[in-house]
């Protein structure tokens, strides 16, 4: 289905083309070629392929060791230079960078045009397409949707040529990630494909280069919001560990939308994974966060920031003081007391602490506020500066 550098080199047209380096990165899929005739690599885009005849840095040792690193960064799937015209042979130091990030470096000998190269490549790449799409619409149209574009009539018959129901809803799945390196790609298409036909029988997925790897999940089914999230929050946990144990020292974040209903609605849905991404990052010690688990402290954002802090400081100011002056865990002990609905035993043993512990922080923190912890409201407004402080906690400590 995919069109990776090693299956392109077993092509018949492509067969004198010779991997020189970052052999370890062949399974690298290829979603586009071009040919690279400026220095400028700013426009790059994840999984592209470049030729080249070197001319651009041909007698710039630095800029030939950099131009591989930062195409490794950026995703590209390999770089193919041909030789015998501006290089005599492809630079040591650029096999070297190549080895070091497994990233495909090719050499196209002098007697194959690039023109021939590119033509052959592009043309696998059509058919690939064809292939996987049975050769119905266009990617095109998920980028559409999810630049907000205006409406189109032919939206719809186009998303169902793919499979999607316009009519049932979906869940954005966004996924960012850096290697130690800088290396950011990773084959999500390929590792939706090691899922087991169990796990996948009750989902389909459309995998889309999108501001990161975004992959659009949609129960097969009549399924409930509810139960589209956890399918979607399980495929993201199965790719999160292939996705560890096939590049280690990655640095790993995936932001899950609400279930979205109607297709115009699908910019949002992405706008939501990628602040579960961004807020989950300052909440949270996990990778993969939900948008609806960061939705409150989304609007709490949105507030000005010296009316919220003034309103989090007159509910909470006292037991934040009282922590940093007595290196005490109260404000820890409300959010857990609050989180467990009032439960003491269940704050107790998330807390790992006596029930009489808490039982006593609790009763200092009711004098410290002098409120009711039993009263509902109070319970609310708590729970929201609680979030708040979250948020802005760094400068709360200071003004407090």
């Amino acid at each position: 289905m995919y069109l990776t550098i090693e299956k392109a080199l077993k092509l018949p047209a492509l067969n004198q083309v010779e991997v020189i380096g970052g052999s370890q990165g062949l399974t690298r899929v290829i979603n586009s070629v071009s040919i690279m005739d400026h220095p400028d690599i700013s426009w790059i885009k994840r999984g592209e392929l470049l030729l080249t005849t070197g001319y651009v840095f041909k007698d710039d040792l630095n800029a030939q060791i950099n131009l591989v690193r930062e195409l490794s960064k950026r995703g590209s799937a390999g770089l193919a230079i041909k030789i015998k015209r501006f290089l005599s042979t492809i630079p040591p130091g650029m096999v070297e960078e190549a080895n070091k990030y497994n990233f495909p470096l090719l050499e196209i000998p002098y007697e194959m045009p690039l023109s021939d190269l590119l033509f052959s490549f592009t043309y696998e790449l059509v058919n690939k397409e064809k292939v996987k799409n049975n050769g119905k619409g266009s990617v095109e149209v998920f980028h559409s949707l999810l630049n907000g574009e205006n409406r189109s009539s032919s939206f719809i018959p186009q998303l169902q040529g793919f499979g999607f129901n316009p009519d049932r809803p979906f869940i954005l799945l966004l996924i960012n990630g850096t290697k130690e390196e800088g290396d950011s790609f990773f084959p999500i298409g390929r590792m939706l494909e090691k899922l087991s036909q169990t796990e996948r029988e009750d989902f389909k997925y459309w995998n889309i280069d999108f501001d990161g790897q975004l992959i659009i999940l949609q129960g097969k089914g009549m399924v409930t919001d509810e139960h589209l999230l956890m399918q979607a929050q399980r495929i993201a946990i199965l790719l999160e560990g292939l996705i560890s144990k096939d590049n280690p020292g990655t640095s790993l974040s995936m932001g899950l939308s609400k279930a979205k209903k109607g297709i115009y609605n699908m910019k949002e849905g992405f706008i939501e994974a990628k602040k579960a991404i961004q807020l989950g990052s300052r909440l949270n010690p996990t990778n993969i966060n939900d948008y609806a688990s960061v939705e409150v402290e989304d609007l709490i954002n949105q507030i000005p920031k010296d009316a919220i802090t003034q309103y989090v400081l007159s509910m909470i100011q006292p037991i934040i003081v009282y922590d940093r002056e007595n290196e005490g865990e109260l404000l820890k002990t409300l959010e857990t007391y609050l989180f467990s609905r009032g439960r003491i035993e269940d704050a107790a043993r998330a807390l790992f602490v006596h029930r009489n512990t808490v039982k006593f922080r609790l009763s200092r923190i009711e004098d410290l506020l002098g409120v009711d912890l039993k009263s509902r409201d109070i319970a609310f407004k708590l729970q929201f500066s609680i979030k708040a402080a979250k948020l802005l906690l760094h400068d709360l400590v200071k003004e407090a």
